[in-house]
């Protein structure tokens, strides 16, 4: 079923695969001092039915979404909506990975799927509808939000090193499971921006958490302080490699065929950061910060990772 080396856990962990072993949900009933800090599954094709395989398999290969979903619970998904971009400018999350973990969460027992983001780039509305997001959720039973400017609400960040509050989205802080579905790309300014420095689209003020007076690399910590996501799952199926966050260029896209997923949102950027980048994290302000405020980890070498190739 698995083998395990030099802090490697190799968890051949989806249905599809495991067949009439696993059951209906997954892993969900797998020891989890067994399973691994961070499931990676990857592909060889940007097919649709494909895409959502692989993100089948890492929810699978992490235990099944229903260790994070439970029956009658209200599930955020958050993904990274840029702007009006297509899914292969690798700007924004791929709608089929932000469909296929509604659909999933809804198998789970949620009874309402609410996928919503704060689009710096461009209008939101058609930023939901150009990436392909809005329709894609719809067809898969969720619902797309809108943040509305009436629903920031003030919260306050104990222990935060540079910000002690924060205008947030309600429905991010009051749901009862946030799931942060990023896409892996490069970020002008940290490096770069996945699950932790996307959590800035989840508050009113975006540009004042730029203030260099403050600076991303503690203000981001500081979000990831206050808002926790329950799960990470990383879209790394094209991942953008310079002149992110919003190019539009093609020459910066890769195809890396990977989805990855977490209960650690820092560990699950490192991770990406390094084999979907060719960024070490130790060399991103704002994950090497968080590690040391212990809100994560980057230590990939002693981290469990489960891999799975279809």
């Amino acid at each position: 079923m698995g083998a395990t080396a030099a802090g490697v856990t190799f968890l051949p962990g989806a249905r599809e695969l495991l067949g009439s072993v696993a059951p209906e949900g997954g892993v969900e009933t797998a020891d989890a001092a067994t399973l691994p800090d961070i499931a990676v599954a990857s592909g060889r094709s940007l097919n649709g039915s494909h895409v959502a395989r692989i993100t089948r398999v890492a929810l699978d290969s992490l235990g099944g979404i229903g260790r994070f979903v439970h029956n009658g619970d209200w599930v955020v998904v958050k993904p990274n909506i840029y702007g009006p971009r297509t899914p292969v400018q690798a700007c924004t999350t791929n709608p089929t990975v932000v469909a296929t973990v509604v659909r999933e969460a809804l198998d789970a027992g949620a009874r309402k799927v609410s996928v919503m983001d704060h689009p710096c780039g461009g209008d939101a509305r058609e930023s939901y509808r150009q990436t392909g997001i809005e329709a894609a959720v719809e067809k898969a039973g969720g619902t797309v939000v809108l943040m509305s400017e009436s629903r920031f609400k003030e919260y306050s960040i104990p222990k935060g090193a540079s910000i002690t509050s924060w205008r947030v989205y309600r429905d991010i802080m009051e749901c009862d499971t946030l799931i942060d579905v990023p896409i892996a790309k490069h970020h002008g300014s940290t490096r770069v921006t996945m699950a932790c420095k996307g959590l800035i689209g989840c508050c009113q003020d975006m540009g004042g958490l730029h203030d260099t007076n403050r600076g991303l690399s503690v203000n981001i910590p500081d979000l990831v302080r206050l808002i926790r996501p329950d799960l990470t799952v990383v879209d790394g199926t094209r991942v953008r490699v310079a002149n992110g966050p919003g190019g539009t260029d093609l020459e910066s896209v890769r195809r890396r065929y990977t989805v990855l997923a977490s209960a650690d949102p820092v560990a699950a950027d490192a991770w990406a950061a390094q084999h979907l980048l060719g960024i070490p994290p130790d060399e991103v302000p704002h994950l090497k910060n968080a590690a040391v405020l212990e809100l994560g980890r980057i230590d990939l070498d002693a981290l469990r990772v489960g891999r799975v190739r279809l």
